[in-house]
């Protein structure tokens, strides 16, 4: 099997996705950007919420630092680029653009170039219209491949008009029972690829087609048995997996107008809740319960 930075080297526009707080996603950017490093690839950098702290704010436990390579351009909010934790001087690194247009609770973004290693803090736009932006600004500023670090839950992001390429971070700390975490997982996995129905849309829908705007949800699934769903897209759809189970045995189904592109899963077996599974155990259910690629965080990433 490849290695991850291998199968990503394809895909300009990368998101990272959580199933939950401290399932290694920070780690696994960590990791893709050692990989994409490696390769001599310039890197363009931006999160949909704050990430490269040293703790987490909500739940104070430890967390790694995000460290990028020299040349890698960064959009971040303005104030995080004053702070000491930054790693990086003002003579390690030149400010190429200010994206006034956008701002957040920490300030306007900033587009800056790093001129030498060191650590640093993301923090970006809630809205995925704006990520969008952001991202394609780190292109036009020279990055040629761009990782959007996503927050916890946020399916938004692996929309295909803000990223070609989703990996999905899981892990112990989602929950303390294997069974759950791989079944929750899965069921993402499978929300994330449903099918796309592109172009049929343009015809009248059939009498067992239902095409739902926002929220796809289990209360409204229960008038709806038997019949063939239309979400928006992925990030819509709010169901359990026993609800889709249901749906899928009364002879519905769901599809999305926009379908992601979920290719790699990352596990993190320990959690900082001092739970842990066995991690060989837990790669090899997770990749027999799903059809891409699952790593284990914790061994050889990329």
């Amino acid at each position: 099997m490849k290695n991850l930075a291998e199968i990503l080297m394809p895909y300009k526009t990368i998101a990272i996705a959580g199933m939950a707080k401290n399932v290694g996603k920070t780690t696994t950017l960590n990791h893709m950007i050692q990989g994409f490093a490696s390769n001599g690839i310039t890197l363009g950098l931006t999160s949909i919420g704050l990430d490269g702290e040293e703790t987490d704010q909500v739940t104070a436990t430890p967390k790694p630092r995000i460290f990028v390579p020299s040349s890698t351009i960064i959009a971040t909010a303005e104030k995080l680029l004053t702070k000491r934790e930054l790693g990086i001087n003002d003579a390690a690194r030149k400010i190429l653009s200010v994206m006034d247009g956008i701002s957040t609770p920490l300030g306007r973004i900033v587009v800056a170039h790093t001129l030498s290693g060191g650590y640093v803090m993301l923090a970006g736009p809630s809205m995925v219209s704006q990520i969008a932006d952001v991202a394609q600004t780190l292109q036009n500023m020279g990055a040629t491949k761009v990782i959007v670090d996503g927050a916890v839950g946020r399916k938004s992001l692996a929309v295909p008009h803000v990223a070609e390429a989703v990996v999905l971070a899981t892990g112990a700390a989602l929950s303390s029972s294997m069974d759950e975490v791989i079944t929750q997982t899965k069921h993402t996995a499978e929300l994330f690829n449903l099918p796309f129905v592109g172009a049929a849309l343009c015809r009248p829908p059939s009498d067992d087609e239902t095409h739902i705007q926002g929220a796809v949800t289990e209360k409204k699934l229960d008038n709806l048995r038997g019949k063939h769903i239309i979400a928006e897209d992925p990030s819509k759809i709010l169901i359990s997996p026993k609800a889709l189970a249901k749906l899928r045995l009364s002879g519905g189904s769901i599809s999305v107008k926009n379908r992601s592109n979920l290719v790699a899963i990352t596990i993190n077996p320990t959690s900082p809740y001092g739970m842990g599974f066995d991690p060989v155990l837990f790669l090899e259910r997770m990749q027999q319960s799903v059809d891409i690629p699952v790593y284990n965080i914790g061994g050889a990433l990329c």
